[in-house]
């Protein structure tokens, strides 16, 4: 074989031969840079931007979700820790004795409230509005007497006591746990904030 005639595998342009125009063409390919890089592989660079993309909806998304959980977590907080105090001294059959006497109901598109007032077995009435913290029997109108237990917090247990505590403690801790899952980044962050800022202020004090 001549001189003329020897392979090429270097890839470069120019090479003769049916060899050196493979080679070649497979460098030619990749890149046609100067230092025999592969041009078609900056195009991976996108993938990345796509991940950082993809990255910032996800935190978004993830920012949006533990603010419906606070908003949420807050109102759960708020109603269980309102009733839970009345709830346990009906528990422990403590409070005024009487009577939930119907006034009237209030209907939407879910559901309907049957209203009440609560009233002592004297006909004083100690509540204005109260609602009934047990089950209602069928059959009931304005003017119905159910016997009941008033302990505080707007609402009538029924005369034998109520159990209604463990539940509204159950979401009591539900709700502490669900805030403190939505809150703890943000208020770790504030702290480490404040904790910064003091460590600039030092010096110059």
């Amino acid at each position: 074989m001549s001189a003329d005639e020897q392979p090429s595998f270097g890839g470069r342009p120019g090479a003769t031969g049916p060899a050196g125009a493979g080679v070649g063409g497979a460098g030619d390919a990749g890149a046609g840079t100067p230092d025999g890089g592969y041009r078609g592989l900056g195009g991976l660079g996108g993938l990345g931007g796509l991940g950082s993309l993809s990255g910032t909806r996800r935190r978004n998304s993830l920012t949006l979700v533990r603010i419906m959980v606070a908003v949420l977590a807050v109102i759960l907080l708020f109603g269980s820790a309102t009733h839970i105090g009345p709830a346990i001294r009906a528990g422990l059959h403590e409070g005024s004795r009487g009577f939930w006497v119907v006034t009237g109901r209030t209907c939407t598109r879910k559901a309907c409230v049957w209203n009440g007032k609560f009233v002592l077995p004297n006909g004083h009435v100690q509540v204005a509005s109260a609602q009934y913290a047990g089950s209602i029997p069928a059959g009931i109108h304005a003017g119905t007497r159910i016997a009941g237990l008033y302990s505080g917090g707007g609402l009538v247990f029924p005369s034998t006591g109520s159990d209604l505590w463990i539940s509204l403690l159950i979401a009591l801790v539900i709700a502490v746990i669900a805030l403190y899952w939505a809150t703890h980044q943000w208020i770790a962050g504030y702290f480490r904030q404040r904790a910064g800022t003091s460590d600039l202020a030092a010096p110059l004090r």
